[in-house]
Parts: C-alpha cells; structure tokens; sequence
C-alpha cells in the first residue's frame, strides 16, 4: 500500500525496517547562496526495490523540493518529520538512508554511522560484509562515522533522537546506473535485511 504528498511518497510495509531515498530530485541545500543539489539518480527505484523484496515501509521523495530532507532540521522540514513519524508508530528496528555518492571520490560504497552508537557501528560492519557479494565482490566499500558537527542528517537523528540503529549508504553512481550491478545491490541489501 502506498500513500503520496505532495513531495514524498510512502510505501506501507510490515516489517521493522524503514527505507529512505531523500534526495531523489533536486534540492535546496542550506547554503548562503541557496544552490540546488541535483537529484541522486536511481536512489527512489533502489528503495522501492528493497522495500518490495523485504516487505520494508519506505519514504522517497517525488519533486523537486525547497529545503534538503537530509540536512534540515526536523521544526522545518516535513519528510523529517514523517521519518519521525513512521519510526515512532511502527516501532521500527533499523533505519537505512539511501544517497549517490559524489563522483570525486575514490571507493564505491561508504557506510555512514553516529559515533558513540554501537549497534549502528556493528551493522555498519555487518552490512559491508553482505554488500560485498555477487556482482558486488571486491568493490571497495567502507564505513565512516559522520563528522561531529551542528549538521544532523536524518540518520544521525534517527539514531540520536529515536534510538534506532541508522546508517546512511552512498552509492556510486556507476553502480545506481548500471541494471545488473543495482539489482545485485538491491538482492544484497535485501538478503541482509531479510537475515537481521
């Protein structure tokens, strides 16, 4: 079942898990000059992917919106506050955030969790481990914890405010683009899911 706004969309499952894809479409980031960050192609489709093989509730964004649901605080921004919603009615036990990975860097996935949360830092680890599977082998994946800072990702708030394991994952973009190597990260996720 799936329920839409005006800016996001919610597929209604039943499990423990909520999937998210905030950054779908442009985006304005919270700068001085106000710029649009361009959309992380592919990130809507690997969440619904997920959510229909592990019959996950995901949130993902439809249209080009004026605020950055990852990095504004939740009094502003209402996908944060329907994130919040949905961890909260449904008792979620996992949180996964799913981003492109900007070209300049050099490796194809990284894992990203607040530090001082161990359980998050755990399936960080575990996670890393099923990515690394199938098409995906020997791709370089690696975890980071976010950078102490007055920013507060919608992983870190999940985490920090609600208790729950969060990880944010950046994927290349080669990856999200190619159909052979997204379905294979779509497969690894989902089997890693489907095991927690």
């Amino acid at each position: 079942m799936e329920t839409q706004t005006a800016e996001y969309q919610i597929i209604k499952g039943n499990d423990p898990f909520l999937i998210s894809a905030p950054h779908a479409y442009s985006h304005k980031r919270p700068t001085l000059v106000g710029i649009y960050k361009k959309e992380e192609s592919f990130t809507d489709l690997i969440c619904k992917q997920i959510c229909k093989n592990t019959n996950s509730t995901g949130i993902f964004l439809i249209k080009e919106i004026e605020y950055d649901p990852n990095f504004f605080k939740v009094q502003e921004n209402p996908y944060k506050k329907e994130v919040e919603r949905l961890v909260k009615d449904s008792k979620k036990k996992l949180f996964l955030d799913i981003h492109g990975l900007n070209d300049k860097h050099q490796y194809d996935i990284g894992i990203y969790y607040l530090s001082h949360f161990g359980k998050s830092k755990r399936t960080a680890r575990e996670l890393r481990k099923a990515l690394n599977k199938g098409e995906l082998r020997g791709i370089s994946i690696h975890i980071f914890r976010f950078p102490d800072n007055d920013q507060e990702t919608l992983s870190e708030f999940v985490a920090s405010k609600l208790r729950v394991p969060a990880l944010q994952i950046e994927i290349a973009r080669y990856i999200r683009e190619d159909e052979i190597l997204r379905d294979s990260l779509v497969k690894n996720i989902s089997n890693f899911l489907n095991s927690y």
